[in-house]
């Protein structure tokens, strides 16, 4: 037995040695830990992040990008009744104990054990510190005895009130703030020496539970929690006990319908100064992709950009306005119709349905998610709205009202939006980019980048380009606008019409861009072949032939593309022909003054390049200038020229510019691209529902164009338009200058005024003809042709018999 006990109490001194080693070496490693001093170090050199910094082409500061966006407070900036509103809640014995308080630890835990589930806790506010400081560190057993030194070693070197301004500036508050600073401006849009007694007592209790708190996520939550701080606050003779009901039901009064309304989401991100947000939002991923999330957020880079902040916020001005008033036009004018359709025909369609068996149902503009929608706005709400008014639903009335305010009915949830963007096709820089009507969580859609619509008559000018090109027609050419039927490739025959339904004979080429003729288009495309419109328009906007459909309809603008990708055309094409690469991103510059990336000189180098291998004419210079003295004629005297020029639609603009609107058939889509001698812009306008009218009549020369022009007027208020005259294009050496008869196109006599003409030296590419024939004459009458020639003209062109013509002159 005496060897049994001898055998154990040996084992049980191994083992009481054994862990008094281990416990002397976990201790000697907290104590290491600590002794460091680099955590307390931390605290004593903290910065906040620092943002990075976007600068428009003047240097002008228009925003910052940011995780968490932080002001440094002192104590004395934060009132007395924020300080003990966080007390009351966190550590109303803060001033008493040294960093842990056992008293606080005990209670805690007999709340719980009553309660039988976790209901209070016991840790300090140094404590708390300690674990913000320790946060990215894992969690660890080890961690635990850390936390615990680290805080009595912050509270012997720092006083209590350098505590507070530590833990004041540290702490987390959801919504990605940190810092008591931001969280103010999140939650309150005020500063924090403005807080209030209610909105501290908000704040005081987020740093327990931010999610589960905030005010955004769950407000119901929020608003019980909220009356038991005050209570709190009340007891520790903060506030009068009296005075809590008052504080509490007033407060919420005010602030229940804005939290509702509000994103989940919302965060320092939507608070931050931001004077571009779809552009500074298209540049964020850009530098994202670039250079990383992490010196991105905490880099302090300055950002040099291409954005000329003055004219976009002239832009983004004009555009919304403009928007808003087409939005109450288009709402009233769908309310009349049914997917752009008269209601008035669907009774009449109706009854023929009933005699003979026509298969199609008219369509309208909703599916059937959408219609049950409607009926329940339209329906519903009023009835709960009711509710609320007679139930004791503590203010839920007000969200009743606000989310009616915001919904009304259906159609009006469609809203007609747009964008506007500007290219300076000297340099490439994009110096306005607006994405729609408002920038919000759940408008972020970027259209002016992003949205593909069909672009409408706007795209003609490609198709008249391709035809110079060619060798097929010239400025001038006469063409026969009359009815006209060609065969899809589906094999279906299909009839082109213009959208005034008249038909005006013999056109000169110039003259049917400027009324926006769709016949004249189509028969364009026909002689300078689809292939070739569709190559031609590719290198001009950049965009994948396979993007564009290879039917007739081409002509008349079924390609859909982006405002951005139209503005490069038209770019290249008031750029003479030569290359335009886009820039958003000039330069960024590390906090060091160091270059990270410079994309200016790396576009400056690429044209550089190419204008000495040639590759910088992206479309031959000569069709360049014709289209463009065309389009400059169009502005002058064509569908925008009222638009662009008269007070009526309040644009006024007396500059020089070319352009061509864009209106696509049931009035869906409303487009202008235009340029002046230095700026290319493209305005578009339409709901993001494709297949739904602005209304009818509603064209490209009401709507889109005047925006253009009032948008320009103001881009040079206090300074002289740019003029083409003071430095003019030269005239390429392949461009031949004629004249035609004004009237038709056909060879002028000395009855018939003359146009200009210009065309292209015929060159050797087999199956290209002259652009004019030479001996078709007019007597100046616009409606009667003298020509034999016309005759064999029409007969070849358009298979008319010579019993049709009847020989008439």
């Amino acid at each position: 037995m005496e060897i049994e006990d001898k055998k154990k109490l040996s084992i049980t001194l191994w083992i009481f040695f054994t862990m008094a080693i281990l416990g002397g070496l976990f201790f000697g490693y907290i104590v290491s830990e600590v002794s460091e001093g680099k955590e307390l170090a931390r605290l004593a050199t903290y910065q906040p992040t620092t943002p990075t910094k976007l600068y428009d082409v003047n240097g002008i500061l228009f925003s910052e990008l940011y995780r968490h966006r932080q002001e440094l407070l002192k104590f004395d900036d934060i009132p007395p009744h924020v300080v003990n509103a966080f007390l009351s809640v966190e550590d109303d014995n803060f001033y008493n104990h040294f960093g842990i308080d056992f008293k606080a630890i005990l209670r805690a835990a007999i709340v719980n054990t009553v309660n039988l589930r976790i209901v209070q806790g016991g840790s300090t506010l140094t404590q708390q510190l300690a674990k913000t400081v320790l946060q990215n560190r894992k969690k660890t057993f080890a961690r635990k005895f850390i936390e615990a030194l680290l805080t009595l070693q912050i509270e012997q070197e720092y006083s209590k009130e350098e505590i507070l301004e530590i833990y004041f500036n540290l702490i987390y508050l959801g919504h990605g703030t940190t810092g008591l600073s931001s969280a103010s401006s999140v939650y309150f849009q005020k500063d924090v020496r403005d807080l209030t007694i209610a909105e501290a007592a908000i704040l005081a209790r987020l740093p327990k539970a931010p999610v589960k708190y905030s005010p955004f996520k769950n407000p119901s939550i929020a608003k019980g929690s909220h009356k038991e701080i005050l209570k709190i606050m009340a007891k520790h003779g903060h506030i009068p006990e009296e005075t809590v009901d008052k504080i509490h039901d007033e407060f919420w009064e005010h602030y229940w319908p804005v939290v509702i309304t509000q994103s989940p989401s919302r965060s320092t991100v939507g608070a931050r100064l931001n004077r571009a947000p779809y552009f500074t939002e298209w540049v964020r991923q850009s530098l994202e992709k670039e250079l990383g999330d992490e010196l991105l957020y905490t880099g302090g880079l300055k950002v040099y950009t291409s954005i000329d902040i003055r004219k976009q916020e002239i832009a983004e001005e004009e555009l919304r306005k403009a928007l808003r008033d087409q939005d109450r036009i288009s709402f009233g004018m769908n309310n009349r119709y049914v997917g752009g359709a008269d209601k008035s025909l669907v009774g009449l369609y109706n009854l023929f349905g009933s005699i003979f068996p026509v298969g199609v149902p008219y369509v309208t503009s909703l599916d059937e998610k959408q219609k049950f929608r409607q009926a329940l706005e339209g329906s519903i709400s009023d009835s709960l709205e009711l509710l609320t008014i007679l139930s004791p639903s503590e203010n839920e009335h007000s969200g009743i009202k606000e989310y009616r305010k915001l919904s009304a009915i259906f159609a009006r949830n469609l809203h007609v939006e747009g964008a506007f963007v500007t290219l300076d096709h000297r340099t490439g820089f994009i110096t306005t980019m607006v994405g729609g009507s408002k920038f919000t969580p759940k408008n972020q859609f970027n259209r002016a980048m992003q949205a593909r619509r069909q672009t409408g008559s706007a795209f003609k000018p490609f198709v008249y380009a391709a035809g110079i090109n060619e060798r097929a027609v010239g400025s001038g050419t006469g063409l026969m606008d009359a009815p006209l039927t060609t065969i899809t490739e589906e094999g279906e025959g299909w009839s082109p019409q213009d959208i005034s339904g008249d038909f005006r004979g013999m056109v000169p080429l110039n003259r049917a861009l400027n009324l926006s003729l769709n016949i004249v288009s189509v028969q364009v495309l026909l002689r300078a072949g689809v292939d070739a419109v569709i190559d031609f328009a590719s290198k001009a906007t950049k965009v994948p032939k396979q993007r564009f459909p290879t039917g007739p309809a081409l002509a008349l603008g079924v390609a859909e593309l982006t405002p951005m990708e139209m503005a490069q055309g038209y770019a290249i094409i008031a750029n003479r022909g030569r290359n335009v690469i886009p820039i958003t991103i000039r330069y960024v510059l590390d906090q060091s003054g160091n270059i990270l990336m410079n994309r200016e000189q790396e576009v400056r180098a690429e044209l550089a390049a190419q204008s000495e291998d040639g590759s910088i004419q992206v479309i031959p210079e000569g069709t360049a200038y014709i289209i463009k003295q065309m389009l400059i004629g169009v502005a002058t005297a064509g569908t925008p020229t009222a638009a662009l020029r008269s007070d009526q639609f309040g644009a006024n603009y007396k500059g020089e510019s070319g352009g061509k609107t864009g209106s696509t058939s049931s009035y869906t889509n409303a487009w202008y691209c235009g340029f002046d001698p230095h700026l290319t812009s493209v305005v578009y306008m339409g709901f993001d529902k494709s297949s739904i009218s602005l209304g009818k009549g509603q064209t490209a020369a009401a709507l889109s164009a005047p925006i253009w022009g009032r948008v320009y007027r103001r881009f040079y208020e206090g300074s002289e338009y740019p003029s083409f005259k003071t430095n003019p294009d030269p005239v390429p050496e392949d461009v031949v200058g004629g004249s035609v008869c004004a009237f038709n196109g056909l060879s002028p006599n000395e009855n018939c005024p003359r146009a200009s003409n210009l065309f292209l030296k015929p060159d050797s590419i087999a199956g290209r003809t002259r652009a004019v024939p030479a001996n078709r004459q007019c007597d100046g009458d616009r409606d009667h042709y003298r020509s034999l020639d016309l005759v064999n003209f029409l007969k070849d062109e358009y298979g008319f018999t010579e019993e049709e013509l009847g020989k008439k002159e």
